[in-house]
């Protein structure tokens, strides 16, 4: 059984999605449309998520659910046959009736029939259908008629980029006057185009970022490559018209004309964002083209402006818009992207909404925007596929493993079907979706909590691209070689978790699991890639017995590769950490595992925000009552001393 969660458990009230693992998609879609109508919404994949399921015990599980009834303010129950026949559902369902909570039954099995204790419990209640995608789409604004106010989160203010709140907000630090075409470095540092100009002339490698200090190289030696950020420059613009319109004083130039700061303003052109003098002004009525445009004209004397559009002439044609795509948001992409880890492409989508939880959601639907600009402008299948595999894995990384997921399927698809079906291609696109797997089930508590047919697909994909690189020749191949060999490990791992089948028993999981981690241990070993052995020596731990004294060893040697390799704060320390957090509170030797789970704690959100999954399982476990008292009583003695 799941339930759905945003935010960490906390006295914050939710709505808790209650279902079976079978409607999970469904449920994932049902949850988007409840934030985006403004509902805190309690989900089991953003929450209850442990990276080595076997070693956390079920009462730990059973306490994280508990608490998420405890904090809503209603629960949708999506039931089912398979919703009825679940133990962890009814116990779930019984626990929500015992609390008295606002329960609102969704079916999503097409004339299921509920009987036994779920009868029972929904007794004459009035379901809402939401057994397809078309359904749930009805039936949603039923829903939230009877939601109301319940669970929803306090109104905020939209957050803009750049703050609006004075004026050194929209001022370079180097001129201190407002900004003039602002380009964007890597650390997030805005200055004036012409600013930057003077401290790295043209064919300059490199620039250290004037507040900061940070180096970062030059794209093809010119700052003025660095991209535009358009939303502070129209806040500029914006600002400059307010000031204008209210009789202040502005330096303002015409930008459509060579007589620049001489002339007057006297409006603004909406389309081509231009601010234009009268000989501007002129040019807009009388060109075939931009008389079309809508122009925003300033009547500075009565202190207001007036939005107009203009009357095409007979001959007029509709113009076309380009939106600039590749030598704009393509140009940051690939400034801040990186295959391991885009700390700092994630960190400036995070920025741009002062952190708050919809970032993600902005941020994949933007990128979804590029991909189609890319089709619409004719770009070649080669260009798309590869963009396809970079912002899947971004994806991946902002931990929206379904959007992932349903990328490189696209992407799979396009190059078996237009490309020829290259097997390194296909090798990548499988090691990529594998490893998608691979992180999505590392988010989930328990193996029993999961579908045993993620785990197959986790397998199935891993398994795919061993057989395309099991003949690797050469070092690269030979890597790539190694890091199936240990997802594949891990994927076998989780169906231990889950105790295997028929098909695969968990024992012979087990044997396979070893065989693989052990000969990637070796090749990385000849490959000298100390922190890939680093990760296969985690993965090999989790093979061992929960809190044995062989586990602590292998995990405290990894962290030792770990550090020396990419120091205290990388992806590998935060599940390391994780990991010797599992360790000691299996043992329940709690003040240790508070120590570990404080250390991951700073680790991940310095790496991936608060609001990613594997921040949220970290503060979800730190709201465990054994931890609050344990922080509160070290809080008291470091006061003292």
């Amino acid at each position: 059984m799941a339930t759905s969660q945003n935010d960490k458990v906390s006295p914050t009230k939710h709505v808790m999605i209650s279902y079976q693992w079978d409607s999970q998609k469904r449920m994932i879609k049902l949850r988007d449309k409840l934030k985006a109508a403004g509902y805190n919404v309690w989900m089991d994949i953003n929450h209850m998520g442990h990276s080595t399921p076997g070693d956390i015990a079920a009462g730990d599980t059973l306490a994280c659910m508990a608490d998420a009834v405890e904090n809503a303010d209603a629960i949708l129950m999506c039931v089912s046959k398979r919703y009825q026949d679940s133990k962890s559902c009814k116990k779930e369902a019984e626990y929500a009736f015992q609390k008295d909570k606002v329960i609102i039954p969704l079916k999503v099995e097409e004339n299921f029939q509920p009987t036994g204790w779920l009868g029972l419990l929904m007794g004459t209640a009035l379901y809402y259908q939401a057994h397809s995608d078309e359904m749930l789409d009805k039936t949603f604004s039923d829903v939230l008629k009877e939601l109301g106010d319940k669970g929803k989160m306090a109104k905020q203010e939209k957050w803009l980029p750049v703050q609006r709140g004075g004026s050194k907000a929209l001022q370079c630090p180097i001129c201190l006057l407002p900004f003039k075409n602002p380009k964007m470095l890597p650390c997030m540092h805005r200055f004036c185009e012409e600013c930057l100009v003077p401290l790295a002339p043209t064919g300059t490698k490199y620039i250290s970022c004037p507040l900061c200090r940070k180096e970062s190289s030059v794209p093809k030696g010119d700052v003025r490559q660095f991209p535009t950020d358009f939303h502070l420059k129209e806040l500029v613009e914006e600002e400059a018209s307010k000031q204008q319109l209210s009789g202040g004083e502005v330096e303002f130039s015409c930008t459509c004309c060579e007589m620049g700061k001489q002339s007057r303003v006297v409006a603004k052109c909406q389309d081509c964002k231009h601010y234009i003098c009268d000989s501007g002004l002129s040019a807009h009525k009388s060109d075939e083209k931009l008389c079309q445009h809508k122009l925003l004209l300033f009547d500075v004397a009565k202190g207001e402006n007036t939005e107009t559009k203009q009357k095409p002439t007979a001959k007029a044609e509709k113009p076309e818009i380009k939106l600039n795509m590749e030598t704009e948001w393509w140009g940051l992409f690939d400034a801040m992207y990186d295959d391991d880890h885009s700390i700092n492409l994630l960190r400036f989508w995070i920025q741009c909404y002062n952190g708050e939880s919809q970032w993600q959601d902005m941020m994949v639907n933007h990128y979804l925007s590029c991909l189609d600009e890319l089709k619409t402008q004719g770009n070649d299948q080669e260009t798309l596929a590869k963009r396809q595999q970079q912002i899947a894995t971004v994806f991946k990384q902002a931990g929206q493993y379904d959007k992932a997921i349903e990328l490189i399927e696209k992407a799979l698809d396009l190059e078996v079907k237009e490309l020829g079906g290259r097997p390194e291609r296909l090798g990548d696109l499988y090691f990529l979706i594998s490893d998608v797997y691979s992180e999505r089930l590392n988010s989930i508590a328990l193996a029993r909590n999961v579908d045993p047919d993620m785990v197959q697909q986790y397998i199935k994909h891993a398994r795919n691209c061993l057989n395309l690189r099991h003949k690797a020749k050469g070092d690269d191949q030979k890597f790539k070689l190694a890091s199936i060999l240990r997802s594949l490990s891990h994927a076998l791992r989780n169906w231990i978790d889950y105790g295997g089948d028929k098909t695969l028993s968990a024992q012979d999981a087990k044997t396979e699991s070893m065989k693989h981690i052990e000969e990637a241990i070796k090749l990385f070993t000849k490959l000298k890639a100390k922190g890939n052995v680093a990760k296969c020596i985690m993965t090999k731990s989790s093979l061992l017995e929960a809190g044995s004294e062989e586990k602590e060893k292998l995990l405290r040697k990894a962290l030792e590769m770990c550090d020396e390799v990419y120091g205290e704060v990388s992806r590998l320390s935060g599940m390391l950490l994780w990991c010797m957090y599992v360790l000691f509170h299996t043992r329940k030797d709690f003040y240790e595992a508070y120590k570990w789970l404080e250390k991951c704690s700073q680790v991940r959100t310095k790496l991936y925000g608060e609001h990613h999954l594997h921040s949220q399982m970290v503060y979800t476990e730190l709201n465990r009552s054994i931890y609050r008292e344990i922080a509160r009583k070290t809080k008291e003695a470091e006061q003292k001393s």
